[in-house]
Parts: C-alpha cells; structure tokens; sequence
C-alpha cells in the first residue's frame, strides 16, 4: 500500500518523500503525500495507512452483511466464489444451520466460537459480526490473513471446514 517516491532500496532511511496509495475501482486514489520524512517515516504513516485499511475492511463488511441480510434463498450463499463455500457443505448436510464452529488459536489459550446462519455465514459469539467465509471470520478475529477452512471446526465432533470440503468434493467426483 505504502511505497517510496524518489529513492532506491537502500535509501529507505533518508525518504525524501512519500505517497500512499489504494486501489478502489481499478484505480489507484492518493491516501495521502509526506515530505521532508526522516528515519521514523514508517511511524509517521502507520496511522493513517492503518485507518485506511480499517475503512477498506468495514466497507467489505458491510457489504457482505447487507448481501447476506438480502438473500432470500435459505442454504444459499449470495457470496459465490469459484469453489465450494459453506452453504454448498449445507445443502450436503455436512453442516447444519444454527451449528457451532470453534477456533482455538495459541495451542488453545485463545478460543473463538462462532454460529453457522442458514444463509452459510459465519457469526461469530459476539452476535453481531457476521462474514462470508471462514477466512474473513479468522482474519477478523486475529488481525492478520488465516486460512478459516483449517482453523475453524465443528464442536460437534472437532472436524475441521477443510476435511468436510474435502468429503464433499469425494461425494461429487463419484
């Protein structure tokens, strides 16, 4: 998101200038411009490139949830990706609505829960965040990317989203 203006690899220290920028629409918007930056440049910019990137994640948020919040199917997702997602492990009955899902991060010191919706979306304990994917639910939850179709599983007997994906897909290659 953050790259240097008018200085080479090894000119980090001594940034003269600095422009952050996003993609938002096939295009790239100007965030913000610095001059005259000096060695704590990247503590100059990490507020404003971190709420940018906080307004990035509630802007995909909202979106999800007013997709899921319009889907007038039950079982079925609004939110199609090339793949599987987790109403497809629904209608196979791999997973049932109302079903919880755990994440237990630092061998177990850490344990997110969350609720599968009858739209197959994620939410989580809090009653109120609701995702698309286990992934968006994991990164949410940690703050960095994770792979949520490992990390989260089913209370019921402790197996993960990835291992019912792949019996589904066994069902389907038959």
């Amino acid at each position: 998101m953050a790259e240097p203006r008018r200085c080479g690899p090894s000119d980090l220290n001594s940034v003269q200038a600095l422009e952050v920028q996003l993609a938002y629409r096939g295009r790239w918007m100007p965030v913000g411009r610095w001059t005259g930056l000096d060695e704590r440049w990247p503590w100059t910019l990490a507020p404003t490139v971190a709420a940018a990137m906080h307004l990035y994640i509630d802007a995909a948020e909202t979106l999800s949830r007013e997709a899921v919040l319009t889907s007038e199917r039950p079982g079925s997702s609004p939110l199609r990706w090339a793949g599987t997602v987790l109403s497809d492990l629904m209608a196979a009955d791999l997973v049932t609505y109302g079903e919880e899902l755990v994440w237990e991060r630092c061998a177990g010191e850490v344990r997110h829960t969350a609720r599968l919706r009858i739209d197959g979306t994620f939410l989580l304990a809090d009653g109120e965040r609701v995702f698309a994917t286990p992934s968006a639910a994991a990164t949410a939850l940690s703050g960095k990317h994770h792979h949520g179709w490992s990390a989260w599983r089913r209370t019921a007997d402790g197996r993960s989203l990835a291992d019912l994906r792949a019996d589904l897909r066994t069902r389907r290659d038959r």
